[in-house]
């Protein structure tokens, strides 16, 4: 008698010969709507897999990207492909599943769940599955998979929804810890270096403040100090902090990118510190590789909305929409729940603080802002770190851009020489509270 596994297996061999298709035959056909962040990395991606047919990682984006653009088919064809190369990538398992039940390939995308649970036992497609046999109208097996779900991941919130729906409320109350939310970062124009005694360091410098809301390029006719180490660690030295306020919280934002996200990801690697990205929700969904290893390697994930619109301009009931969809992405990818959010562009108000504590989510801010995306000009952005730095403060970067990357390595060395470390943000919220 031949077992389900090998059923499955015949299936899944059967199933991918068919579609030994060139990866490059599909073209760009997305309108003008599309962003232009979305062409630059379909374009990217394409020549990745051009350059390498067997970069799984960059099918499997590619596939994503063609999917939400309604591009289903090729898609598909992408993931098939994805799966004949490397059939231990379970996230192709979800997407192509998910992709044929949308097209109403219901019983092939079953399959495809199913050979995915002999690769590994994923929430996510014990959730599909779920979600597939709700469908169905087989709600026994819809709620036992979606109880499968929660034992691997118990944050995952779209699982304990559907349960609730199916009547298992009950057995699913989560203890309220009812502990307050914060906003932490004064988000406030920066000290300049000239109001703390260091024009040694900085001389001849005017003292102003910021203007938050400057949108074009630097244009200052001035010429920008060059900082040494050494000057960092004289400026670092004369801040006087205490022994208890040497920390400070790196903070990204913007990404997960495919370039500089890694760039950064190897340069606090090598300099044994941690930080916390604030991704947007489609690139997370973009780049689930790239989630994975910013969570293995200690760092932490906060939520920066779906698709970086200004929670101040909607309604209360979009910007929880899109923060939640992150949310079940992130937890989805990594099995952790996040409740740090930070507003695209710091546009916040009381509506949008109240939203955050009402959701139990930290509204986090930031003290220092690099403005590296304005100038991205390593010396520069250095030079603006450092006449704001705050000990124990948050400092604001973006991976999207190339310029902290380079200037990294000497303001980490920096503030590691003076005795300071460097904490996620969530553990700054627990020193908070401590």
């Amino acid at each position: 008698m031949i077992s389900l596994k090998k059923i499955i297996n015949i299936f899944l061999i059967i199933f991918l010969f068919g579609s030994c298709i060139s990866v490059f035959a599909t073209k760009n056909t997305f309108d003008q709507n599309t962003p232009p962040d979305v062409k630059k990395d379909f374009e990217m991606l394409r020549d990745r897999v051009k350059k390498n047919p067997r970069d799984i990682a960059a099918i499997n984006s590619l596939g994503i990207i063609y999917a939400n653009a309604g591009q289903i088919d090729d898609a598909i064809k992408l993931w098939q492909y994805g799966l004949g190369i490397n059939p231990n990538y379970i996230h192709l398992y979800n997407n192509l599943g998910t992709a044929l039940k949308q097209k109403g390939r219901r019983e092939e995308a079953r399959m495809i769940f199913k050979a995915g649970l002999m690769h590994e036992r994923s929430h996510l497609i014990y959730f599909n599955l779920g979600s597939l046999e709700k469908e169905e109208k087989d709600m026994t097996k819809a709620a036992e998979y979606f109880k499968s779900c929660l034992e691997l991941c118990p944050n995952f919130q779209p699982a304990r929804y559907q349960l609730e729906q199916l009547g298992y409320v009950s057995q699913l109350t989560v203890k309220s810890t009812n502990k307050p939310t914060m906003t932490l970062g004064s988000y406030k124009p920066p000290v300049e270096i000239g109001n703390i005694g260091l024009t040694s360091v900085f001389p001849n410098e005017e003292t102003q403040s910021d203007n938050k809301n400057k949108t074009s390029p630097q244009t200052s006719s001035k010429p920008i100090k060059i900082l040494t180490y050494n000057d960092c660690c004289e400026i670092i030295r004369n801040l006087n902090a205490p022994a208890n306020k040497k920390y400070i919280a790196l903070t990204f934002d913007d990404g997960p990118h495919h370039t500089f996200t890694p760039e950064i990801l190897n340069i606090l690697k090598n300099e044994k510190a941690k930080a916390t990205f604030f991704v947007v929700g489609n690139r997370a969904e973009t780049y689930p590789d790239l989630i994975m290893q910013i969570s293995a390697e200690g760092h932490d994930i906060g939520n920066h909305t779906w698709n970086h619109i200004s929670l101040a301009k909607n309604t209360t009931e979009t910007d929880i929409k899109s923060i939640k969809k992150t949310n079940d992405v992130l937890t989805g990818i990594t099995g952790k729940s996040c409740n740090i959010v930070r507003p695209p562009y710091g546009a916040t108000n009381v509506r949008v603080k109240a939203m955050m504590q009402d959701n139990g989510w930290h509204q986090i801010l930031w003290d220092t802002d690099s403005r590296d995306w304005q100038n991205k000009n390593p010396d520069a952005i250095l030079n603006k770190v450092m006449r704001s730095l705050e000990p124990g403060g948050i400092i604001l970067f973006h991976d999207i851009h190339p310029g902290a990357a380079k200037m990294l390595p000497t303001l980490i060395r920096a503030l590691k020489s003076e005795g300071y470390r460097f904490v996620t943000i969530s553990e700054l919220i627990a020193l908070q509270n401590s």
